[in-house]
């Protein structure tokens, strides 16, 4: 047998093994048990993933292709990815008065880069990517005291206090397993690390409605924190059943630090994640309409310090009295024609109960929304209004935890400035977005925030980043009011070719009651971004 070398192949062995480095305590990507007291050794299970993808490389019936490929393309099987994006960030941060490091006024850059190999076979695919996150010139005195972290550049610095900061890290190392060799059609098994999004388990192939999903159902509760530097991952496995009329998905995972902690290699072995969906796809039961029931569990044993509205001295460790919460959801999506244009509607809502340390947690939240574009017209506008609420906590001596829990979002899809999320909030908005034409999209709208309960924090953060440092949420104290900001803004998106991208967005914030007792000094605050994207 002669076997034929991939040229190529060396770079993906290069990436595999500087981002496998680059993760402590790995040998390789291993796999996931429930049982955490039986858990395998990440090393073995993770050599024969890399042996597997080595079989692939270099199987001896793939040879490169006689007519030319698309860049990046090696052979029929076998694609090199890459991506980087480059962003500079303003923050003109609402301002604490009296307040020690209290600048709220600065700028930073930030880089990330990615390069992956994947292989797309019959019976299996496989996926290696390494990233690379870079932030330079982030601010040193921007962790007011009191006060917190004053915009996102303090966030970053929150969690590693150096104002140039670089990261290598594996962001995928994963194995599918196809219905083909598992011999069910539709069936599929997914091993290693990879992204897991809540509500985007498919995609219809329609712009419009893909869109939705991805914009306005997908990932408020599990996501990769995509827009921050450095991307969450997940490990652990992943079955699906997917046929026309319908889609199944059970995962269990780990998630890996990330978001505004760019150590994003690491995971957090003490995060254990269940998620369960059923989708109806599109037009299964109705015309233009899709429905999902999905579950969420929870649970969170870090040593680290929950935060909610009880005074600090009564809230214990996690690793004392962990979080097992329970979410039970659906959400309803519909795009249909109406007269000149077409009417789109949303309704997405949750139920969480379990426990919050040694509190019983019952909450929830809503989002409704309605749309209205008329096609066939110039800028094609868009009309959309949305009411949402999460849940606040109305007593924190009753034993009970009021206070929706976000999980493990991509937040800044439902916050785009992000001084808040969506715990103990409502949301009121209306949007218009603009197409001039099909590769451009502008975006203008006006948000009323307010706490849904004054006796709960003000809250902020995107879920888990670290391992033994902070819970990954932050909350400030109300002081009894309940009016928080009101929030203009705008967003540009251009897709200039296939390979490039830029965009830009910017927020004000008027700071109401909630705002002005806490921080004392500047309650307005201003939130301006600019990006290139170049991928392959």
């Amino acid at each position: 047998m002669t076997l034929t070398y991939v040229p190529g192949s060396s770079i993906a062995l290069a990436c595999l093994s500087a981002a496998v480095a680059s993760v402590p305590g790995w040998s390789g990507l291993g796999h996931w048990v429930w049982a955490r007291k039986h858990r395998m050794p990440w090393c073995y299970a993770g050599q024969c993933l890399a042996i597997v993808m080595l079989v692939v490389l270099w199987h001896p019936s793939m040879g490169w292709p006689q007519e030319p490929k698309p860049f990046g393309q090696l052979t029929d099987w076998l694609r090199v990815t890459g991506e980087m994006r480059g962003r500079i960030e303003y923050n003109n941060f609402f301002q604490p008065a009296p307040a020690t490091n209290n600048n709220n006024d600065y700028t930073f850059g930030e880089i990330r880069a990615r390069l992956g190999l994947s292989a797309t076979t019959t019976w299996v695919d496989a996926a290696v990517q390494a990233e690379y996150s870079g932030l330079y010139g982030l601010p040193d005195d921007a962790v007011a005291s009191p006060g917190g972290a004053l915009g996102t550049g303090a966030l970053y610095f929150n969690e590693h206090p150096d104002t140039t900061q670089n990261d290598v890290h594996l962001h995928q190392l994963a194995l599918t397993l196809k219905s083909d060799l598992l011999r069910v059609p539709g069936l599929s098994f997914t091993l290693g690390r990879f992204d897991l999004f809540d509500g985007l388990e498919y995609r219809t192939g329609e712009p419009k409605f893909d869109y939705l999903k991805t914009a306005r159902i997908s990932q408020r509760l599990i996501g990769t924190s995509d827009f921050t530097d450095a991307t969450r991952a997940f490990d652990g496995v992943r079955g699906m059943y997917d046929t026309k009329v319908m889609n199944v998905v059970v995962s269990g995972v780990h998630p890996t630090q990330g978001g505004f902690n760019i150590r994003a290699g690491n995971t957090l072995t003490d995060v254990d994640v269940v998620y369960v969906a059923l989708t109806a796809k599109r037009g299964s039961v109705l015309p233009g309409t899709e429905a999902r029931l999905f579950y969420v569990f929870y649970h969170d044993d870090r040593p680290v310090q929950v935060v909610d509205n009880r005074p600090a001295a009564l809230r214990p460790l996690l690793s004392a009295d962990s979080l097992a919460i329970h979410s039970l959801g659906a959400h309803v999506l519909t795009v249909l024609p109406l007269g000149p244009g077409q009417v789109d509607g949303l309704v997405w809502g949750v139920y969480q109960f379990g426990q919050w340390t040694n509190l019983d947690q019952r909450a929830g939240a809503l989002a409704v929304e309605v749309g209205y574009q008329l096609v066939g017209i110039p800028l094609a506008p868009w009309l959309r209004l949305g009411y949402f609420r999460g849940s606040g906590d109305s007593n924190p001596a009753d034993g009970t935890h009021g206070t929706f829990f976000n999980i493990l979002p991509t937040g800044r899809l439902y916050a785009n400035f992000p001084f808040y999320n969506l715990m103990n909030i409502e949301d009121d908005f209306v949007q218009l977005i603009l197409t001039p034409t099909t590769s451009t999209r502008f975006d203008v709208a006006a948000h009323t925030l307010e706490l849904a309960e004054s006796r709960d924090l003000f809250y902020s953060g995107g879920g888990a980043q670290n391992r033994r440092v902070s819970f990954g949420y932050a909350g400030r104290s109300s002081n009894g009011a309940q009016a928080l900001a009101s929030l203009v803004e705008t967003s540009f998106n251009h897709t200039l070719n296939k390979y490039f991208s830029w965009g830009w967005y910017y927020g004000h914030a008027f700071g109401h009651s909630v705002i002005r007792r806490f921080f004392r000094g500047q309650s307005d605050a201003d939130y301006f971004f600019a990006e290139l994207t170049a991928r392959f």
